[in-house]
């Protein structure tokens, strides 16, 4: 199905399933399976079907389908490896090993969603998955050519230098199109757009087809006015309606515009990876203190009650009862605990979904999603970089930023990146942004990420304390103080308290202090201590599910934690707190 921005290609999806598993009585669990980028699709998917009583279904990224095939194949050990390596191993165990295969047995409708941008070794990987479904199951695949804005995977390079896949989405879509019964359809309508900016801009997708029409488009993009800087915009932003997004090309570039919009006093979330799970809240506001492992279903809507949590309590019975796999009357919080850890999918009623009205967001985290208002930030010129840009990559990546918006259209003047940089070594837990200085070596800013917090134990002076305040205190946009904690950091490691109004409510992880190190090199605490560490800021709080703890707090492997993500201004004073 070919489908342009707004043409009304997520009720489509709704519909569809609404329709398999209402009238054809298809298992929403197992029977459905919805590939997607990421889960904004869903979201109007769950809603319908929780009209009608009906669970979710599962929707997983090809990344977290690939983890739960090699962790089901009990392969060897994944640590060192990157996405596309294990992908690449999922596609052999597909091809080679029956058993694997067992995972799509039940599937009797697969849909997936945004397959132009299906390309490489996941092209190849949804190829594998198609010829391991029964004979009579049935595919959908939506898209759009102009949206398509992932071949630079194509370049990305496997062991040896060589890409592991050259598949582009057009050979994937030819290869199932010689299949017997499939068809084509065209959706045409415009759903989305409330503008006239924003009907223009969606009217554009036929000149980003055709290089020879590129001159209209362009033309349509240099109009778009520009606001001035990101403070100036948010005193404008905040009298605006519904949500606003602001637009970058690196997620380095949109940590440095959130800061910007925090420094001007309001909340703002900055648009996550699929990678980057976090679980919502919720589930350890209700569960952590149970008195009892098990819970039933009487249980969970009294804790509901109790605890005024804002949930329906047949639809949270029913999708804590399916995550834990409990066959019975009760949940197994400790099982529960478990498998929400693993690398498997989850409900979107578990996760943690953005409630600010401000996202920061890369073009590509931001596809597949819209918004009321979106504001294109734009960054100086560097001249000194190489510009190698395919001009119709190029404009199909403007073309998804352009038309993410339901009414405004916008240009601001972002902060000045010119020193931002992307710290990579094989030694690295993760690739991290920082900012340098004058000199190479210099670096007074350093990116903390989703899961830099630890996650073994709960932490605190008090843990009881902290989750109490956690719970009551903490909000979204919160300032949080990083303090260096003398007594676990070393010469080759630092590690950081995270205090709110005076409690600590968490501690950095050994990754991230082991990836500083890696960075700025080790320290001597007599004559070069390790820097400390400002402008970190609540974005939200979430449910940490980790092995199940000794004493009252996390005993059932559930807690809360702080979501952090930014990059920090690193101050190299010797007066530290420690």
């Amino acid at each position: 199905m070919i489908a342009g921005p707004g043409s009304g290609k997520t009720e489509v999806v709704s519909a569809l399933v609404e329709h398999l598993v209402v009238e054809k009585d298809v298992d929403p669990m197992d029977g459905v399976l919805v590939i997607s980028f990421s889960n904004a699709a869903v979201h109007t998917v769950d809603a319908r079907l929780r009209d009608r009583g009906i669970p979710p279904v599962t929707v997983q990224t090809m990344d977290s389908l690939a983890g739960e095939i090699l962790a089901a194949a009990d392969d060897a050990d994944l640590t060192g490896l990157t996405f596309d390596m294990r992908i690449d191993r999922a596609v052999r165990l597909l091809r080679e090993d029956d058993d694997a295969t067992e995972r799509f047995a039940d599937v009797e409708h697969l849909v997936v969603d945004e397959v132009q941008d299906v390309v490489g070794i996941r092209a190849d990987f949804l190829l594998a998955i198609i010829d391991s479904l029964p004979e009579d199951a049935g595919v959908s695949l939506l898209g759009d050519p102009a949206q398509g804005i992932y071949d630079f995977q194509l370049r990305s390079h496997g062991k040896g230098g060589k890409p592991f896949s050259t598949t582009t989405s057009q050979e994937l879509l030819h290869r199932v199109c010689r299949s017997a019964g499939v068809t084509t359809k065209h959706l045409t309508g415009q759903y989305r757009a409330t503008s006239d900016d924003a009907r223009e801009a969606a009217a554009l997708r036929t000149a980003v087809l055709d290089e020879a029409q590129l001159g209209d488009f362009e033309d349509f993009e240099a109009g778009v006015i520009t606001m001035g800087s990101i403070g100036h915009v948010m005193e404008l932003a905040s009298r605006w309606d519904g949500t606003t997004a602001f637009l970058t090309q690196t997620n380095g570039q949109a940590m440095l515009v959130a800061q910007e919009i925090s420094h001007a006093g309001f909340p703002v979330e900055v648009r996550r990876t699929a990678r980057q799970r976090v679980l919502a809240s919720w589930i350890a506001r209700l569960l952590a203190d149970a008195p009892t492992r098990t819970v039933t279903q009487t249980e969970i809507e009294a804790f509901i009650t109790k605890k005024a949590l804002a949930l329906d309590p047949m639809v949270t019975w029913r999708v804590l009862r399916s995550t834990a796999g409990s066959k019975g009357s009760e949940v197994d919080i400790p099982q529960l605990a478990k498998r929400l850890r693993a690398p498997r999918a989850l409900p979107p009623d578990l996760l943690d979904q953005p409630s600010s009205p401000f996202v920061v967001s890369t073009i590509h985290r931001a596809k597949g999603l819209e918004f009321d208002n979106v504001v294109l930030v734009d960054f100086p010129d560097k001249p000194w970089l190489k510009n190698d840009v395919n001009l119709s990559e190029s404009a199909r990546t403007r073309f998804v930023a352009l038309t993410r918006a339901r009414c405004q259209i916008l240009r601001a003047e972002g902060p000045d990146d010119r020193r931002l940089h992307q710290f990579s070594r094989p030694s690295l837990h993760a690739k991290r942004w920082y900012r340098g200085g004058p000199k190479k070596c210099h670096t007074f800013g350093y990116e903390i990420r989703v899961d830099d917090v630890c996650r073994e134990e709960p932490c605190g002076a008090d843990p009881q304390l902290a989750q109490e305040h956690l719970a009551a205190r903490v909000e979204p946009g919160d300032s949080l103080r990083l303090v260096l904690d003398p007594h676990r950091s070393t010469p080759s490691r630092p590690i950081y308290d995270v205090i709110h109004d005076d409690v600590v409510v968490a501690r950095t992880s050994v990754a991230f202090g082991e990836d500083l190190a890696a960075r700025v090199g080790a320290r001597d605490k007599t004559t070069t201590p390790w820097p400390r560490m400002d402008g970190a800021r609540v974005e939200s709080v979430a449910t940490v599910a980790g092995d199940p703890q000794q004493g009252p707090v996390g005993r059932h492997g559930l807690w809360l934690a702080p979501v952090i993500t930014g990059i920090l201004a690193l101050d190299w004073s010797k007066d530290d707190e420690a």
